[in-house]
């Protein structure tokens, strides 16, 4: 492990592993405009340079690339690859300019996946997110619906019918098995762009409603103004996915998501890292 700016670091490591293809998943990835742009373009435009050229030097052909939903134009039907490209939030930009780097570079093969929203852990072993701070609405929603605390919306305003943004949730189970999937198509094809989701939208308010359902708990919740960087509505067409990796996601159920989801969150309130992992607000 080390910080993909490191290049020598990197390069020892990459030497050792001699791979067939390089799976890159690290990035800056939260919306927030609030973090400084720099670190945007560090962590995943330069990051991604660095693993080109390394590629490059140590004849690697094939890469996956972790992009995102984020670089898309807002649209209310469900999203191509083909659809317009315009992000709004510096991140998005940031992944769609990683993506051109590698567009550029005709001595790789590779295959970008435009994940939308992955969720969830790994149950065996138990693998999940631990970010500091927590972003992502469902384990922060979880952690705090289990301390009974306060859940935090960002706008009920939006142009959907309950008004809070729609997301297409992914189980990174379904993530794991199309990694697999995309490793194997290098062996027929060169490079591949493909949107990664489960095809059906939720909304933030019912993604609420179904923790407080499956927690049995009255949930407090506080509607705050609109982040600024966030789309009213993403949704993944996944046709693409289906015929070209004949993969489809097994796992995205809302509720198997949610219900994993706290099966982390009792890990961490067990090792007494919940409150590391989130600023519980009552």
């Amino acid at each position: 492990m080390c910080d993909l700016l490191d290049k020598k670091k990197l390069e020892k490591i990459v030497t050792n592993l001699n791979p067939y293809a390089i799976v890159h998943l690290a990035a800056q990835s939260t919306v927030n405009e609030n973090i400084n742009k720099k670190i945007y373009n560090q962590d995943n435009v330069v990051a991604t340079r660095n693993i080109l050229n390394l590629m490059s030097k140590l004849k690697i052909k094939n890469i996956i690339f972790s992009s995102t939903a984020a670089i898309y134009d807002k649209k209310n039907n469900k999203i191509k690859e083909t659809d317009k490209k315009k992000p709004i939030s510096s991140y998005g930009k940031s992944k769609l300019r990683a993506e051109n780097q590698l567009k550029r570079n005709k001595k790789i093969n590779f295959v970008i996946l435009r994940f939308f929203n992955v969720s969830s852990c790994l149950t065996n072993p138990l693998i999940g997110e631990y970010h500091n701070p927590e972003t992502h609405l469902i384990p922060i929603s979880v952690f705090k619906a289990m301390k009974n605390s306060t859940i935090n919306l960002f706008g009920n305003d939006y142009p959907t019918p309950d008004g809070t943004c729609i997301r297409d949730y992914i189980h990174v189970k379904d993530i794991c098995s199309v990694i697999k999937r995309s490793i194997r198509f290098f062996s027929k094809e060169k490079n591949l762009i493909i949107n990664i989701g489960n095809g059906r939208g939720i909304s933030n308010k019912i993604i609420v409603q179904n923790i407080q359902k499956i927690l049995k708990k009255k949930l407090k919740v506080k509607f705050l103004l609109r982040r600024i960087g966030d789309h009213p509505s993403l949704v993944c067409d996944i046709t693409k996915a289906k015929k070209t990796l004949n993969w489809r996601p097994q796992n995205s159920n809302v509720k198997k998501i949610i219900k994993d989801e706290i099966k982390w969150a009792n890990y961490l309130i067990k090792k007494n890292l919940i409150r590391k992992f989130i600023n519980v607000q009552k």
